[in-house]
Parts: structure tokens; C-alpha cells; sequence
């Protein structure tokens, strides 16, 4: 059993000295939480890049994925990937898209800390021994994961909600999908629901705009946010809300060939509606604006002739105590 470690820099490894500040390499990070008797499996450092991950951009994202994918295919049991928490949601998703989902791929987990490494009580230790522990034990076939603060959230809804708290995460309106790993993370089982198969999008086009509702919004900031663009994600309000001065943009863009894809700041599992029909828009079913960007960008790339089909099956329905039929 061997799990293969990644890492990114980010505040996990970050040092300070009392004088300057350092990163700490991977293979340092993985050393002092034990050898293979205290995690139970073999551990494989790989070292991709250093800093925070506030400077990584959808290329970054995809080198991962793509370094994720290379180990897969090598034969790792499972991976764990060490991020900054500023954008560690963002590439998770990334590398959920470039894998798609299958029964038989090994478990990917992310992680990271709010503590850096030089704090006097880090949580970046305990975050990576249950994510390394979560990666050797979780059954085949799931998507991406998140592990921080002894809880593990999927890769499509976990959110960093608090800037300033080691309990930084949430998946809301969902739970978690294990409240607290430790001891337990050995028997996750069938805690992890499969959903339909998605298929790998291994190319992307970063070709996509993103347009941010407010009130008073003018055509104007629609129009820019789509020059030269093939896509464009509109945060709306609500249940898929937009301001009416912008229908007409919108649908002028939708006939000329490019996709529209209405997504909220409120969490809503819309997929279309009297508006979206009208408009010729695509709703993006409980993807926040940021991951429906991601996901159009491997809709355009990977799916150009069924970019609705795709977006689609990435739909996250609404938790069943919440629906309301």
C-alpha cells in the first residue's frame, strides 16, 4: 500500500524562524508526523510547487491534476494533494473535472492548515496524518475529497467560510460527509454516496468569462466581462435571478454561439426555469459562479458539442430533508 503525497507550499509549510520565514519541503512534512508503522502505509513525496496558492491560476490547477493522474496511473493506492487554503476548493474541483468519476479510481484527497508550520500548536500535522490515513482506507470510486479540521467534504461543495479559524471549511447546506475522521477514518464505507459517471475532461478552455450581479448593472459590464470570451458564468441572486436589464445581452450572446451559464451566491440546484428558457441560458444546478467557470471551461474544452449534457450531470441536488416536493 502506498499513498503519494503532493505538495504546493502553502501556509502548511510555512516557517518562521523568529528572523525570516522558509517553506518546509514535503518529504519534511511527511517525516515528522512518523514512518510507515505510525501511518500504516508507505508514503511517496513528490514536490510540485511552493508558495501561496492565492498566486495559482487554472494552469496550476490542471499541472496538478495532471501530476494526480500520473500517479493514479502509476499505481498509487491513493493521493493526497497539500494546498493552500485560498484556492484549495478551486483546484480540487479542477482535478474532479480532469479525472471525472469511475468506479475504480483510487481515492484523491486534499489538504492544507490555517496554523502555519512554526505555530506553537499547528494544525497542519493533523490534517495531513488523516488525509494520508483517509487516502490508504476510503473505498475506490469516490470523488475528490477535502480533509481539514477532522472533517472530509467533497471537492464540488466544500466552501472556505472563515479566514481567520482553523475550522475554516463547510459544505453547507450540506454535512460534511464524515463530521470527524481520527480513528474512524478506516470505516467510511458506504458514507461516500456514487453518483452517475462523469466523464475525464482533460483539456480546458480558459476562455470563460465571469459577470458578478449587482444592483444598477448596466449591459456594459456584461459586454466586457464577454469580450472575446467563449463562455460566460453570470452570478445571479437567488433562485437564478437577474436583473432585467441584462436579459437582452444575455441573449444576444446565447445567439451568436455563446454559452450563458446563470449560477448563484445562494445555494439553489436549478438547472432551467421560464428565465433560463428564455434567455437559452444554462443554470448550474448548485455550482457556486467560481466552480461553474471551472466546469464550462471543461465543457468547452473537452465536450464542446454537449456543454449543457455535461453541466448537467455535474448538477449537485438539494439535500433531500430540504426539497420542498
Amino acid at each position: 500500500m502506498t499513498v503519494v503525497v503532493l505538495t504546493t507550499g502553502g501556509t502548511i509549510a510555512s516557517h518562521f524562524d523568529g528572523e525570516a520565514w522558509s517553506e518546509v519541503d514535503g518529504t519534511t512534512l511527511v517525516r515528522e508526523l512518523g514512518g510507515p508503522d505510525v501511518l500504516g502505509t508507505d508514503v511517496e513525496v513528490i514536490e510540485i510547487a511552493s508558495g501561496p496558492s492565492s498566486n495559482l491560476g487554472v494552469s496550476d490547477f490542471l499541472n496538478i491534476a495532471e501530476r494526480v493522474a500520473a500517479a493514479i496511473e502509476r499505481g498509487a493506492d491513493g493521493v493526497v494533494v497539500v494546498h493552500g487554503t485560498d484556492t484549495l476548493e478551486l483546484s480540487a474541483f479542477t482535478t474532479q473535472l480532469v479525472l471525472g468519476t469511475s468506479e475504480r479510481r483510487p481515492p484523491v484527497v486534499f489538504t492544507g492548515a490555517m496554523r502555519v508550520h512554526s505555530h506553537v500548536d499547528p494544525d497542519g500535522p493533523a490534517n495531513l496524518r488523516d488525509s494520508i490515513a483517509l487516502a490508504a482506507s476510503a473505498p475506490p470510486g469516490r470523488p475528490v475529497m477535502v480533509c481539514l479540521d477532522g472533517r472530509v467534504h467533497l471537492a464540488d461543495r466544500v466552501h472556505k467560510t472563515d479566514a481567520s479559524s482553523v475550522d475554516a471549511f463547510d459544505s453547507r447546506p450540506f454535512e460534511p460527509m464524515v463530521a470527524s475522521t481520527g480513528a474512524s477514518t478506516g470505516s467510511l464505507g458506504n458514507r461516500f454516496p456514487r453518483g452517475a459517471e462523469v466523464p475525464p475532461s482533460p483539456r480546458f478552455d480558459e476562455r470563460v468569462g465571469l459577470a458578478v450581479c449587482h444592483p444598477g448593472m448596466s449591459p456594459a459590464t456584461v459586454e466586457a466581462a464577454a469580450l472575446g470570451m467563449r463562455g460566460l458564468v453570470v452570478e445571479g441572486f437567488g433562485d437564478l435571478n437577474l436583473p432585467r436589464s441584462i436579459w437582452p445581452t444575455l441573449r444576444g450572446l446565447v445567439d451568436r454561439g455563446t454559452p450563458v451559464v446563470v449560477s448563484s451566491r445562494a445555494f439553489t440546484p436549478t438547472v432551467d426555469g421560464e428565465l433560463l428558457n428564455g434567455l437559452g441560458a444554462i443554470g448550474a444546478g448548485g455550482l457556486d459562479a467560481q466552480r461553474a467557470r471551472l466546469a464550462t471551461m471543461a465543457a468547452l474544452g473537452s465536450h464542446p458539442t454537449d456543454v449543457r449534457g455535461f453541466l448537467r450531470r455535474l448538477a449537485i441536488d438539494a439535500p433531500a430533508e430540504r426539497r420542498s416536493t
